[in-house]
């Protein structure tokens, strides 16, 4: 369908089937497919109030209109206009998103897609879709290709381009890659093995204590030496205390 007023595309049209069956085959199989370089939408078809022949006679005249009189200079100022060729979008739209997917989880499934560099992840809770920036157009559209369809939590997900571009001369750094399912984040490990690296030196220091302690004591009388031993093993058993407590924190 053609706009006679502009002489540009209405962006839609119609395909008639002969049954209802390989009309509704042809809008589950074709919805969200790319049809040269876009992506297209299928779904039935409504009639308006003005709908009827005389509407599609109309129409018939537009086209023959259009077709004549319709430049290369507006073509070309549409197609230029559209998301898959304006460098200035980087952004997907990922719908039809599981309840419990999250920004990690959409980061590590775009991430295997290999597309390019991320640079930012965004779900919206509760609502089913999300948004994930790339650092360039040519990796926004491959994500695009690569991701849609794709399940995801039990789910076909559905990619396109986001209806906002980036403004020019946004920069930001990309994302680091996202950690492995059930892995701890690196300040959280970092910290882990530092306390067990703080717990093996207590440790180490309160046996040589002791071995000290015990080395001095031979020279004394027995109770004296005992004395000795005694107050060894309790310092060593309050720096197992220590230790203990350490791993606990």
């Amino acid at each position: 369908m053609w706009d006679q007023k502009t002489g540009r595309s209405r962006g839609y049209g119609f395909v008639s089937f002969r049954n209802q069956q390989d009309a509704q085959s042809a809008i589950n199989d074709l919805n969200g497919q790319w049809l040269g370089n876009r992506q297209i939408r299928c779904n039935w078809a409504t009639k308006g109030a003005n709908s009827g022949e005389d509407q599609l006679t109309s129409d018939s005249k537009s086209i023959a209109d259009v077709n004549n009189n319709f430049t290369e200079n507006a073509k070309q100022k549409s197609n230029e206009d559209a998301p898959e060729n304006n460098p200035l979008y980087r952004t997907v739209y990922v719908g039809n998103l599981a309840h419990e997917v999250t920004q990690d989880v959409l980061h590590r499934f775009f991430h295997a897609l290999g597309a390019g560099a991320i640079e930012e992840v965004r779900v919206q809770h509760g609502k089913g879709f999300g948004f994930v920036k790339y650092s360039n157009h040519a990796e926004t559209a491959l994500a695009i290709q690569t991701g849609n369809g794709r399940i995801l939590g039990g789910k076909p997900v559905k990619c396109s381009w986001g209806n906002k571009p980036t403004p020019p001369g946004t920069t930001s750094a990309p994302l680091p890659p996202p950690a492995a399912p059930g892995h701890p984040a690196a300040a959280d490990l970092m910290a882990y093995q530092r306390a067990i690296a703080m717990s093996k030196m207590a440790s180490t220091q309160a046996l040589m204590q002791a071995q000290h302690l015990r080395q001095a004591a031979m020279g004394m009388g027995v109770g004296a030496s005992q004395a000795m031993y005694d107050g060894t093993f309790q310092n060593v058993g309050a720096s197992q205390q220590q230790q203990q407590q350490l791993m606990y924190y």
